[in-house]
This record gives C-alpha cells, sequence and structure tokens, in this order.
C-alpha cells in the first residue's frame, strides 16, 4: 500500500511538472543567426524550417537556414519587406541580385550576394490557412543549393 501510494504521489509530482507551459520558440533549439543578415524588428524566431547552420573550422560560411514570424495580427506586405532589406543589407555588404515579390499572394524572394556568400530571403504566409491570427513566415537561407 505505501509502495503504491509513493508511486501515485511520484506520477502526480510528475504530470504536474510536465505541464509547465513556455512561452514562443525554445530558444535553445535555435543557433547563432548571421550577425550580418538583420531582420525587421517584428520578426521572431520560428522552428519551421528548423534552424542549420554549417561553418568551416575556419569560420566560412558553408550552408545556413532558418526562419523568423511575424509577430503582428496579418501577414506582412511583401513589397514593404522587401522594401527593408534593400534599405538595411546594402549596409552590411550585401549587393541586391534578384528581386521578386507579389503582394496580393504574400510572397517575395529575393537574392543578395556577398564575396563568395549567396543570400536568399523568402517570405510567405503560414501554412495554417484556416487561423484566425495569421503570420508571414520570413526564411533566411544562406549558400542555397541551386538546381
Amino acid at each position: 500500500m505505501k509502495l503504491s501510494l509513493t508511486f501515485l504521489t511520484l506520477l502526480a509530482v510528475l504530470l504536474i511538472a510536465g505541464c509547465k507551459t513556455t512561452n514562443g520558440t525554445n530558444k535553445s533549439a535555435w543557433g547563432e543567426p548571421y550577425a550580418d543578415v538583420p531582420v525587421p524588428a517584428n520578426y521572431e524566431p520560428h522552428d519551421n524550417p528548423a534552424f542549420k547552420r554549417q561553418d568551416s573550422a575556419a569560420g566560412k560560411r558553408i550552408y545556413g537556414r532558418y526562419s523568423y514570424r511575424s509577430t503582428g495580427d496579418s501577414l506582412d506586405t511583401p513589397s514593404k519587406v522587401l522594401g527593408w532589406f534593400k534599405d538595411t543589407l546594402p549596409g552590411e555588404g550585401w549587393e541586391l541580385m534578384v528581386e521578386e515579390h507579389n503582394d496580393s499572394e504574400g510572397t517575395m524572394k529575393v537574392r543578395f550576394k556577398k564575396a563568395d556568400d549567396q543570400l536568399e530571403l523568402q517570405l510567405a504566409p503560414d501554412a495554417r490557412v484556416q487561423s484566425s491570427k495569421r503570420f508571414s513566415v520570413l526564411t533566411v537561407e544562406m549558400n542555397p543549393k541551386f538546381d
């Protein structure tokens, strides 16, 4: 009987401890974003796609991909986000190569170059089509593999 009571008490403690919620993205699952690729202030780390970054031992960027989500109650306008990057990234040494955006679909794809690195930024609506609180997903990809 004493063993059953101890087991039930332990189970209750584990259940209560396991029910603690965390706010937002698990920051420990995120690595260090590229310092020379700032994002607009209304974006926070997002977990889809998952954070990936691979640098050489000498510090050369090999590949990286991570994403952010907008924090407002609606989708961001791609032309405004594109304008922000066009104004900001040249100050970090990036040169604009290709741009495309569609405000009606909420999408943007832009590519910058800096020395041997290629940077691709993509903006798209979240996948939750029927959600009442939509948000934009901004994906940062360093040295993407092109077909």
